[in-house]
């Protein structure tokens, strides 16, 4: 079987996180062009997380680039700024608390997964990122990322 060349990346995981923090500019292949700072780089299936500004102005959104969508991106500003990023308001314990209890409850519906650093991973599929919530599901794959989003929407608030 022969691997997908990868002409973005090299298929380098330092290169992809240098990235993180840097102004870029990224062209899709459908000929389209979306500006923007990498917050996240999936190492695995090399998805792009860009932190945009809204075109109004007011508030910022994510865009998520999958790497087949990719045909160029270009490195706008070499300065890292990580100062427009959201900072998650919540302390580590409630972080570390919300883990440990998303763990339970996959276990609980019998999902297995495994630790990779801060994130949980579902079979190669899908990546849950800090702070461990329905929106911090990364995934190529639409319906394994509305299955587990729906199966972590069910789970009940006082479940321990």
């Amino acid at each position: 079987m022969e691997t997908e060349e990868d002409s973005i990346f090299n298929n380098d995981p330092i290169y992809m996180k240098s990235l993180i923090g840097k102004k870029i500019k990224i062209k899709t292949v459908e000929e389209t062009y979306q500006e923007g700072i990498v917050y996240v780089i999936d190492p695995i299936f090399k998805t792009v997380v860009l932190f945009c500004k809204l075109v109004n102005g007011n508030g910022r959104e994510y865009s998520l680039f999958p790497h087949h969508a990719i045909e160029s991106l270009e490195i706008l500003s070499n300065d890292v700024n990580l100062s427009g990023f959201p900072t998650n308001e919540e302390s580590l314990e409630n972080c570390v608390e919300k883990k440990e209890k998303l763990k339970r409850w996959l276990r609980h519906m019998f999902i297995n997964f495994a630790e990779s650093g801060d994130n949980i991973k579902i079979d190669d599929h899908l990546v849950i990122v800090p702070p461990y919530g329905i929106d911090n599901c990364i995934c190529n794959n639409m319906i394994v990322l509305d299955k587990i989003q729906k199966i972590i929407s069910l789970m009940p608030s006082e479940f321990s």
